[in-house]
């Protein structure tokens, strides 16, 4: 895939089998790996050159793609590739600081009085385990845990459905009500693992 007026590769584009909904990304001089046999349609998709889809032919083994440049010249390189790095390197640190917290519990474990016993902790089990105000606490703190689990996981789903499929707005709203994923599933799955499962929903959410 090449740029229309300067003939470099274009870098970072999604490549989508339509009918397998195999999923390939362009390297630094435009080239890409897929799956495909003839008479498929190929969706391409770049955060700097817009939308465009082909069917290969089943002969022409490296086609190659000529797309223009939607972003205007004057505008700095980095604004769209960069700042949707930016977004996932924040959601990578922040998922790194939210998987790195002890999980947040409503009670007090037999394990823990065990640990608690051995460690001299006598009082403050005591206190964890009947105080009115400390459940209270461990409470509040397990619905804010869960409240920030859920919405690191809804703004990772929507950036890789984003990026996936072409669902946008209430669309791509309704489509996640419809995937119902786990929140640890989208948090801890790898961007192949979760872009694969998406794309194996939109085929049930397309029927």
């Amino acid at each position: 895939m090449l740029d229309q007026e300067t003939g470099r590769g274009v870098t970072n584009a999604s490549v989508i089998n339509k009918r397998s909904l195999a999923v390939g990304r362009t390297n630094q001089i435009g080239n890409y790996y897929l799956q495909v046999k003839p008479g498929d349609s190929v969706v391409i998709t770049s955060p700097t050159h817009g939308r465009m889809a082909f069917l290969w032919d089943g002969t022409t083994q490296q086609p190659i793609m000529r797309i223009k440049r939607q972003l205007a010249d004057n505008v700095i390189e980095l604004a769209e590739v960069t700042v949707r790095g930016k977004q996932e390197a924040e959601l990578k640190r922040e998922l790194e600081i939210l998987l790195a917290e002890p999980e947040a519990k409503r009670g007090v474990s037999g394990e823990q009085v065990l640990d608690r016993v051995a460690s001299g902790s006598v009082i403050t089990l005591l206190y964890e385990a009947f105080s009115k105000r400390a459940k209270s606490d461990r409470k509040a703190l397990v619905l804010m845990q869960e409240d920030r689990r859920h919405k690191l996981a809804s703004y990772r789903f929507d950036l890789v459905a984003g990026r996936a499929t072409d669902l946008v707005g209430d669309e791509l709203t309704k489509f996640k009500d419809f995937c119902r994923f786990d929140d640890m599933f989208v948090l801890q799955s790898s961007e192949y693992e979760l872009t694969f499962a998406i794309l194996q929903r939109l085929k049930e959410f397309k029927r």
